[in-house]
């Protein structure tokens, strides 16, 4: 269990852990520190280990947490939509990615629809309320979905901090996490959702049935990258600011969520940065070159 980054100056000069079972502490040292926690973990190692002074843009820290804006839209057929019990997921629509001529609120970016499989029916009955459970659980191979997903707004008061009234047991103090959709986020989604159901009633579905996902959803942006040191915490190349040998490279890293799943734009931020690291950890260092000028 990680418990703490100790910095030295402009350095993380070494990673705290602890054994699961003993609680013992050991303290590993490197040239270069990756931290790669997720987007609710990373900002709370960092802000456990007292390191948001030490950088320009530390306000940010455990801020702009983003979660998308998620419904799922089931059309109810006369007959089976997928009567071979595939895994069907084949149909996108970006469509109103950008915003429609359609659609006259919200203006913007809305975000996509994408086919969702049917449920199971152990799903379905664990779910929802036994009766209403036990009645539809018949339907369930009659049912196809759309999911929505809307990007939703980086705002400074969705959060991840810390509570300083109780720690774990290493130690660490607990995580805060405060989030709350705004009302431009729950009006993609209505707009979505209307586009959504009227493809599915298009398709012949006799009836729709609207699902709010409640879930964490994509959760991004709580150690946001940027060009102004003072309004992020990362710059372009995912580097702590502040501190010259930590990179951070997970969802965390992203100043707004998109409205796709962010594991690719993840992946690909990773191997940016990783390919900056090496090619600046293969350049000769200042004192090296001095040496090699002495010689």
């Amino acid at each position: 269990m990680v418990t703490r980054l100790l910095a030295d100056g402009e350095r993380v000069a070494g990673v705290e852990v602890a054994a699961r079972d003993s609680g013992e502490r050991t303290v590993y040292r490197a040239r270069e520190v990756i931290l790669a926690a997720g987007a609710l973990a990373t900002p709370h190692l960092l802000l456990a280990s007292d390191l948001a002074p030490r950088n320009p843009g530390g306000r940010v820290i455990g801020r702009y947490l983003q979660r998308h804006y998620n419904e799922i839209l089931f059309g109810i057929f006369p007959t089976p939509p997928n009567p071979g019990g595939g895994f069907h997921k084949q149909i996108g629509i970006h469509d109103f990615y950008f915003g429609h001529s359609s659609v006259s609120a919200p203006s913007g970016k809305l975000g996509g629809i994408q086919q969702l499989p049917t449920p199971p029916e152990g799903l379905v009955r664990a779910e929802l309320p036994a009766l209403v459970g036990a009645m539809v659980a018949p339907w369930i191979k009659h049912l196809t979905g759309l999911l929505v997903m809307a990007e939703d707004q980086p705002v400074y008061q969705n959060s991840v901090l810390l509570d300083e009234t109780a720690s774990d047991r290493y130690g660490v103090p607990r995580l805060l996490i405060s989030h709350r959709h705004t009302s431009r986020d729950k009006a993609a989604g209505a707009a979505l959702a209307a586009v959504a159901k009227r493809v599915l009633r298009r398709a012949g579905a006799l009836a729709c049935y609207r699902h709010h996902v409640a879930t964490f959803s994509h959760g991004v942006g709580t150690v946001r990258m940027g060009s102004d040191p003072y309004t992020s915490a990362l710059d372009a190349d995912c580097r702590f600011r502040g501190l010259v040998n930590l990179t951070v490279v997970d969802a965390s890293v992203m100043p707004t969520s998109a409205a796709v799943n962010p594991s690719l734009t993840i992946s690909a931020l990773a191997l940016r940065a990783a390919e900056r690291l090496a090619a600046r950890s293969s350049r000769p260092t200042a004192s090296a070159m001095h040496v090699a000028a002495q010689r």
